[in-house]
C-alpha cells in the first residue's frame, strides 16, 4: 500500500513536469516558425521590383509551417530615393508568439553598367 502511494505521488509530479516541458516546446516551436516567417517576408520584399513595392501595402493572412499569421506591410518614402518597408508578423493561429517587426530599406537599382564604355 505504501509503495502504491509513493508511485502515485511520483507519477503526478512527473505528469506536471512533462506538461510544462511540452508547453515550453510548443512555445519554442512558435518562435522558430515566427523567425522563419520574418526571414521569408524580408526576402520577399527584397525580391520585389522597385515599381511594385508600393502595391505591397496592406495585410494578408499567410502561414509558415504550423504558424498562421497576419502579415501587415507598410511603405515609407525616405529622402534620397529610398523606401523603408516595414512588415509586422502577428501570429493568430493555435501557436501563439509575440508580433515580430522586420524593416527593409530599398533603393532603386543603378542604371549604370560596369560594362558600358563611354
Amino acid at each position: 500500500m505504501l509503495a502504491l502511494a509513493i508511485l502515485s505521488v511520483v507519477l503526478i509530479a512527473l505528469g506536471t513536469l512533462m506538461f510544462r516541458v511540452a508547453q515550453h516546446a510548443e512555445d519554442s516551436a512558435a518562435v522558430g516558425y515566427r523567425s522563419a516567417a520574418a526571414a521569408s517576408a524580408a526576402s520577399w520584399v527584397q525580391g520585389l521590383p522597385w515599381d511594385s513595392i508600393d502595391g505591397a501595402v496592406g495585410c494578408r493572412t499567410d502561414s509558415t509551417g504550423q504558424l498562421v499569421y497576419v502579415r501587415c506591410t507598410s511603405v515609407q518614402v525616405l529622402p534620397s530615393q529610398h523606401k523603408r518597408v516595414t512588415i509586422v508578423i502577428n501570429p493568430t493561429g493555435r501557436l501563439v508568439a509575440r508580433p515580430e517587426t522586420v524593416t527593409v530599406e530599398r533603393r532603386p537599382s543603378l542604371t549604370l553598367s560596369p560594362f558600358r564604355v563611354n
